[in-house]
């Protein structure tokens, strides 16, 4: 029997793996893994829980959960490990049962994903009714989506981030499924000790919520919901989300392999929408699933709480601050990877005033591990996965899904404008305002 520590996040997870390895010497084939005092559970103690029952059930043997806390259960439950991994109510039922317990061979929704890929073509889309725009830098073929508006919603302030005055009382709580495309500043627990001093760079995007624990280790944890009952809610400082539907699904194939930079990415979308769309205000939300060349992320590196603030009272991006506050990368973190991303981006050679300026103000800031940008202002956050091919068409929701569902995970920073698409399929919603998120609930 092993007697996990209360938190199992990243360094936790390496802990109780290292326990496993010493215990499962030649002749045993059980494992009862105590969780009475556990608090928190990351996507690496999952894949542990998980490979550990593969082998132990190929030995002939099982592994047990036995006592799980409510909160711990819950994210078992919306990982969709409830039916694959065994569980007791107790260390004593756990222990008596061994040798009797069912082990479940269900390949649904807690199976481990496959690893598999497919071959898909690479041509241009030939539907009549796709509209073609051909630069110099690649070619948009762009289909229509859904009419009706589109908003960014803001909950919290990106300014409170960057004076770090986040309080527990600005901390909003919110279902996964609710937030379907967001980026902010988040984390996850059942109680504010289990995040609040942890809370960095987050994204929801594909049905998953991906956060960067401000703990020193730079180890994202990536939770992928299979039941959102509420159980496990985001929680969030600071958020910003895609409403409405998207209004043009859009392929994008580069000019060249090295692909563009986001900001060049960014441009050949306003432009077409300047053209194509009377209606164009100057911003738009976008979901993407791409081919990146290359990925410069960034991060904060302590929670912006307001215990933590600057002692000179200036901005953590404050030249006097930013090197102390964020990590960010001069050389790529990551080359030919697929990237899953999700962000808002304003055409500063718009006329900008006719968005409500309280919740435009709120969701942009200026990142000095960007190189300056006079005529558009853009905030991204990406998911990064092993290499998966790219499907023909503009089925975004089921190329989204397919990466999260068959891809290896990697890394999820903020991303730099830098950062290169070579190929995507990108939905784009229209901005018509910035305005409050009402469906977040306040406090911790």
């Amino acid at each position: 029997m092993i007697v996990p520590e209360a938190r199992l996040d990243g360094r936790g997870a390496e802990a109780l793996s290292q326990a496993l390895t010493d215990a499962l010497t030649p002749g045993v084939v059980h494992v009862v893994l105590d969780m009475t005092q556990v608090t928190y559970l990351s996507s690496a103690a999952l894949r542990v829980f998980v490979s550990t029952y593969k082998t132990r059930r190929a030995a002939g043997g099982s592994l047990v959960l036995a006592a799980v806390p409510e909160y711990a259960h819950s994210v078992l439950e919306i990982a969709g490990f409830v039916d694959l991994l065994p569980m007791a109510a107790s260390v004593e039922a756990a222990l008596a049962g061994l040798g009797s317990l069912p082990v479940s061979t269900s390949a649904g929704a807690g199976a481990e994903p496959a690893f598999d890929s497919h071959a898909h073509g690479h041509g241009a889309p030939t539907d009549p009714r796709v509209e073609t725009e051909i630069t110099a830098k690649g070619a948009l073929f762009i289909q229509r989506g859904h009419d009706g508006p589109g908003y960014i919603e803001v909950a919290g302030d990106i300014n409170d981030v960057l004076a770090a005055r986040v309080t527990p009382e600005r901390v909003f709580s919110k279902q996964f499924s609710h937030k379907a495309y967001s980026i902010g500043l988040g984390g996850l627990g059942a109680e504010l000790d289990d995040y609040f001093n942890l809370m960095g760079e987050m994204i929801t995007i594909g049905g998953t919520m991906v956060w960067l624990p401000c703990d020193g280790r730079g180890q994202p944890d990536f939770l992928i919901p299979k039941n959102d009952a509420g159980q496990v809610l985001m929680r969030t400082g600071f958020n910003a989300s895609l409403a409405g539907e998207f209004h043009d699904y859009i392929a994008f194939m580069s000019a060249k392999p090295e692909g563009v930079t986001m900001a060049e990415l960014y441009r050949m979308l306003f432009e077409q929408a300047k053209k194509r769309r009377p209606e164009f205000k100057g911003a738009i939300g976008l979901a993407m699933r791409a081919e990146m060349p290359s990925v410069f992320g960034a991060g904060v590196v302590k929670a912006p709480v307001e215990s933590n603030r600057p002692a000179n009272g200036k901005f953590i991006t404050d030249p006097s601050n930013f090197s102390e506050w964020f990590e960010f990368d001069k050389e790529p973190r990551h080359r030919g990877v697929t990237g899953l991303v999700a962000g808002c981006g304003i055409d500063l050679t718009c006329d900008l005033s006719v968005f409500t300026q309280e919740f435009l103000q709120k969701t942009f800031y200026y990142n000095p591990a960007n190189k300056g940008a006079a005529d558009l202002t853009l905030h991204n956050h990406v998911v990064a996965f092993n290499p998966q091919p790219l499907a023909d068409g503009f089925d975004l929701e089921a190329g989204i899904a397919a990466v999260v569902d068959k891809g290896e995970f990697l890394d999820m920073r903020h991303m730099l404008d830098a950062s290169t698409v070579s190929r995507a399929i990108i939905g784009v919603i229209y901005v018509d305002d910035f305005r409050p998120d009402a469906e977040c609930a306040r406090g911790a």
